[in-house]
């Protein structure tokens, strides 16, 4: 509070200084939560401790009471509205709590409150919190920390079902708040939006309650005025709740009944003026009756429509549709509904009703269908043996015009292996950019330039040529694709293909693929010395893994953050070595520390490992030099677009410059000086080559340490300013 502090001795000074004072009022603007009364509090006590005498909200102050020119008048509209200053205390200095769109009162000192950040929001819970318990947390809080009390009693699962559906699972928490002193028009108009949802129409919010506008609109003036609701967008009649869990809140508290008659209400409204399905989906799915098959197939259509923007309203509704439906529903609506579930699950990475569905699924489709749709789970499981005999199993019963999908996911198992010959024959016919993505990945994982280079272009000028939105249909070959690019050593483009696919998945609800984007993005971002930003995405990623219960993802997640860790601190973090694969240098040899990964198997080449991300999580072989990830030259630096111009231009040497770098490096550990600093060189040089900062920095350190001890103090001291200049450009995360 020390600028609190220094404000209010300010203030203090320019308002009761002998001349006429230039403040007269001090207001602390912000959100409802967002710690006006605390700012408020400390001011008080600020100007206890300065002599002053502090009036708390004194509108019921006795008549008599005394005017004091030297007193702090205080008031909170958190907790007794927004009050005028009694006349008899003019004089004083006010300090009160206002709205952020409140003018700016004449002589007026301002300060504003803000949402906390991330980092601070963090430092207010408790040190055992989990990852995804606190980003759950902040996402529904949006930085507000009045609402934590609300938010602490509920579990994981209720968070998750919160964040999902934005309504209360199961009972209101003792401290959730709710909206008090209301009279009757506005309650019945405040609980007519909540069921209508932001951003609400004033006409139809006065429809839903039931009040003609002579009434509506003078409530919705109250409600704005208490924090309750505020303008959606300046000269519409459209309003919002000012915090996502106040709407919840007064929403649980409908009584269940008067809600789905609200809701049908709502829907009659709505269908009266000539909504789309989508808009009226939601009121129908809370009130449509059983066997209602008209609102049955409203709810398909609303689904339909859903899919490629928010796939979880496609589950609710069509969830909501299979409840509704009558037991004789065609077959043919059936099949509609089931196979657009499944879509819509595995979109949201809900593999448990995937497994579900199956069952049903085999009822409706023909066997190759569901075998290929049994593959896909599979490999998004990691199950790659169980994924492998499905398809081998399915192409041989499979018609040619139904194969392709089976061979494409096949190859995709042999690619994560580096088997480029099996992929080439599984795709000789397809010459799809999907399909080149798969040679792509099997082409890098080999160390097959060609390969690499070819499939790469292919695919990446097919993905340069979409908007957000067509490429939030493609996220399998962004995935295979940045993977490939890593397991090149194109850093910079992984990183920005990663990135780009987070961005349209983020935009079209695709949940189900975020964590393996992520995950790649963070690998990248760390093998490129940019830890802030790979630890962030860490982070994300194991809080989506752990929402969609993928702990081998949020395992792979927290080796990430353990390692940028190590880097930034130098010394191992109990994480990086103790989750290590075992054979952890043939995928992460770019992004763990030395420490972490000394003595580690797989050295010999007869080892494999688990690759994250390239289908889920694949196996390819772990080693070092032929059999291992290998890389496409791309000049130190390249440009983030590179992912989307094609591959680069030179080939893919069989040991490329970052995995030899690498090799050198370990040699170097074992060998005097005389030996060690040609080898720390070449090292230096190869790193530098990949862009990777932290790498090289180490090494460069290194050569120093080794360089001085041989007496080159003049060479030492050079190779440490490079070492302090990587360090500087690649800072620590906050």
């Amino acid at each position: 509070m020390n600028d609190v502090t220094a404000v209010l001795d300010q203030v203090i000074a320019d308002a009761f200084r002998p001349r006429a004072p230039e403040v007269r009022e001090i207001q602390i603007a912000g959100e409802p939560g967002s710690g006006r009364t605390r700012m408020l509090e400390a001011l008080a006590a600020r100007a206890r401790q300065r002599g002053l005498t502090v009036l708390w909200n004194p509108s019921g102050a006795p008549a008599d009471a005394p005017a004091k020119a030297h007193s702090l008048v205080c008031l909170d509209d958190d907790s007794a509205g927004a009050l005028p200053v009694p006349v008899a205390l003019a004089p004083a200095v006010v300090a009160r709590t206002v709205l952020p769109e409140q003018p700016v009162g004449e002589r007026a000192y301002r300060i504003e409150t803000a949402p906390l950040t991330r980092e601070r929001f963090a430092g207010l819970l408790d040190a055992g919190t989990s990852v995804e318990r606190r980003c759950l947390l902040y996402e529904l809080t949006g930085g507000i920390p009045g609402w934590l009390a609300t938010l602490a009693p509920l579990t994981d699962p209720e968070l998750r079902e919160l964040a999902r559906t934005g309504l209360f699972p199961g009972p209101l928490p003792q401290h959730a708040r709710e909206p008090a002193r209301l009279g009757p028009d506005e309650r019945a108009v405040v609980r007519a939006a909540a069921v209508l949802g932001d951003p609400f129409d004033a006409a139809l919010a006065a429809a839903v309650a039931r009040r003609v506008a002579a009434a509506v609109l003078p409530a919705l003036d109250v409600l704005a005025e208490r924090g309750i609701i505020s303008s959606h967008t300046v000269g519409t009649p459209l309003f919002r709740f000012r915090h996502p869990l106040l709407r919840a809140v007064v929403y649980a508290r409908i009584p269940p009944g008067a809600r789905i008659a609200a809701h049908a209400r709502a829907a009659e409204v709505l269908d009266e003026a000539g909504a789309d399905p989508a808009q009226r989906a939601v009121h129908v799915a809370r009130s449509a009756p059983p066997g209602d098959l008209s609102a049955v197939r409203l709810l398909a259509d609303a689904a339909d429509h859903a899919l490629g923007s928010t796939p979880e309203r496609a589950v609710e509704w069509l969830r909501a549709a299979r409840r509704i439906a009558p037991f004789d529903a065609p077959p043919a609506l059936r099949r509609r509904l089931v196979l657009a579930l499944w879509r819509a699950a595995e979109r949201v990475g809900d593999h448990r009703l995937c497994r579900e569905l199956l069952p049903e699924l085999g009822d409706l489709e023909d066997a190759t269908a569901v075998a290929e749709l049994r593959a896909r789970l599979a490999i998004d499981l990691g199950r790659h043996d169980e994924a492998r005999d499905l398809l081998t199993t399915g192409l041989r019963a499979a018609p040619e015009d139904k194969a392709p999908p089976l061979r494409l996911r096949l190859a995709l198992l042999a690619a994560v292996r580096g088997e480029l010959p099996a992929v080439r024959e599984l795709l000789a016919e397809d010459k799809g950019p999907e399909a080149a993505a798969v040679v792509a990945l099997a082409g890098a994982v080999a160390g097959h330039a060609p390969a690499y280079r070819t499939g790469a272009s292919t695919a990446a000028a097919f993905l340069r040529a979409m908007d957000a939105t067509a490429l939030a249909e493609h996220m399998e070959t962004v995935v295979r694709l940045g993977w490939a690019a890593h397991f090149a050593e194109d850093f910079s483009a992984a990183a920005a293909l990663f990135a780009r696919g987070a961005r349209a998945a983020r935009r079209a609800g695709r949940s189900g693929a975020l964590p393996r984007l992520l995950l790649g993005h963070a690998c990248a971002l760390l093998a490129l010395g940019r830890p802030a930003e790979a630890l962030r995405s860490a982070e994300e990623c194991e809080a989506r893994a752990s929402t969609l219960r993928r702990p081998d993802l949020a395992g792979f997640a927290r080796l990430l953050h353990a390692s940028a860790l190590t880097w930034r601190d130098g010394r191992p973090r109990t994480a990086a070595a103790a989750d290590l694969p075992a054979a952890a240098e043939g995928l992460w040899w770019a992004v763990l520390p030395p420490e972490a990964v000394c003595g580690a198997p797989g050295r010999d080449g007869h080892d494999s490992y688990e690759a994250p991300g390239a289908s889920g999580v694949g196996r390819a072989p772990g080693a070092s030099g032929a059999s291992g990830a290998s890389g496409a030259s791309g000049a130190s630096g390249a440009s983030g677009a590179s992912a989307f111009r094609g591959a680069p231009e030179a080939d893919v040497p069989r040991t490329a410059p970052g995995r030899r770098a690498r090799d050198l490096y370990a040699r170097a550990g074992a060998a005097d000086d005389s030996l060690a600093l040609p080898l720390l060189r070449e090292a230096a040089s190869g790193f530098a080559d990949r862009s990777m900062a932290l790498w090289e920095g180490h090494t460069r350190l290194l050569l120093a340490q080794r360089l001085a001890r041989a007496g080159e103090l003049s060479a030492a001291a050079e190779e440490a300013g490079r070492a302090k200049a990587l360090a500087v450009a690649t800072p620590p995360p906050k």
